[in-house]
Order: C-alpha cells, then structure tokens, then sequence
C-alpha cells in the first residue's frame, strides 16, 4: 500500500468514527412526549422514531427521531433539528457554514467537488445550490436589525481621514424575468402586434457596491462589499 493510498483510508476511518460519534451525540437531542409546545402552539406525537439522515463536516450521520403534528394538522415537527440547529432539514450547522462560505466564492457544482475531493459525502450541487436561498430568505426577514448590528461592530481606524462610495450593477440572467419575458413575447405574438420585445430577454441588475477607507496619503486601510440581488 503506498502512503497516499493510506491516507486516503485513514481519513475515512477516522470520518467513519466521527461520524459515529456525531450520531451518538445527535441523539440526545430528540425528544419523546405525548406532545410538546412549540411557539405557543401544541404539537402532539406523529411518527416515532423515524431515522433521518443528515449531513455533516465529515458526512452523512443517520439518527432516528420523534416527529410531531400541530393539532389542526399540517406539516410535521422535529424537535431534535430544531435543538442541534440542523438548517434545511439537512445541514449540521458547521457543515452550512461552511457550504456557505464556499458558495459565496464558487458555484455550486465547484463547491460539491471541494468535499469530495476532501473526501467528504454528502453536498450534492443541488443541496448546494439550495442553502444560500434558505439562508437568504431568513437574512431578508431580519436585513435592516441584523446589518444594524454588524455596523456596530466596524471600527474607523484613527488614521482615517478619507471614505469613498463605489456603487455598480451587473446585468444578471433571472429565472423569474425569463419567464415574464417569454410570456410579454408570446403575447405580443399572438395579439399580431407589429413591435414586438427584442434583445435579450429576462435579466434584471444586481447591485453592488463598496466603502472604502483611506488614510491621508491615500493608503486604504478597510473596504467593506456589499451586494444584492435584483429586486
């Protein structure tokens, strides 16, 4: 065997017990009651004791766990997700950090290669792709308080002494536009009209912009970035 060959199989071993160990430890989070409040509302027992797999930093780890229904019926709850802080009903919360972060230099499809390469199971492209708009529509519920509190948290060096504003936007394809697009065209179509849309159909700007600080000779000291999709 030669060393590469074993490192690749002592890392899985290790991940292998990791995994175990992760599970073992995910367990204890799941809980077993007639019924359980949640948010001021009832949710009684449903299912007992269903396994679930979930992803993890060194791969998949299956638990089973209790599920709840509300009392009126409708979608079920897991207590043990909501205590670990299991995102997506997939994603430990390293492992969303960390796709997250990756997601925020890449596409999805790099981003699933990078576990494999590191030999990590688990992160599909798809589920890749899907995290950040999960993520995104939780940011978006709390933007205006939650970017109040990370200003507070920037320091303007005392050296300071200039502060320039950039702000761009770069045409982006958009799912949603494309389909309006298509559906004006056909439209203009069918009702024989003699001007009809042209150019490229269904891209909307997406914003950026950054805050820069410089000191007196010009030297920039911190840049701040900020982007946002098109509204």
């Amino acid at each position: 065997m030669t060393f590469e060959a074993f490192e690749v199989e002592l890392g899985q071993a290790v991940r292998g017990l990791e995994n175990e160990l992760k599970a073992a430890d995910l367990a204890r989070y799941d809980v077993d009651a007639d019924a359980v409040m949640v948010a001021g509302q009832q949710w009684r027992k449903g299912l007992e004791q269903q396994p679930k797999t979930s992803l993890s930093a060194s791969g998949p780890i299956t638990v089973a766990r209790n599920l709840y229904r509300p009392a009126d019926g409708g979608k079920c709850l897991c207590p043990l997700e909501l205590c670990a802080g299991i995102i997506g009903g997939l994603y430990t919360p390293v492992l969303a950090r960390q796709v997250a972060y990756l997601m925020g230099h890449m596409t999805s499809d790099e981003t699933s290669k990078v576990f494999t390469e590191l030999g990590i199971a688990g992160p599909s492209s798809s589920s890749c792709d899907r995290l950040p708009k999960l993520l995104s529509a939780v940011w978006e519920r709390h933007r205006a308080p939650w970017e109040g509190a990370l200003r507070q948290q920037e320091v303007v060096a005392a050296e300071a002494g200039v502060v320039a504003v950039s702000l761009e936007g770069v045409m982006v394809p958009d799912k949603d536009a494309q389909r309006a697009a298509k559906a004006t065209r056909e439209a203009a179509k069918q009702q024989g009209l003699s001007k009809q849309p042209s150019g490229p159909a269904g891209y909307r700007e997406g914003g950026c912009g950054t805050v820069t600080l410089f000191d007196e000779d010009a030297h920039r000291l911190d840049t701040v970035r900020y982007g946002r999709a098109p509204e």
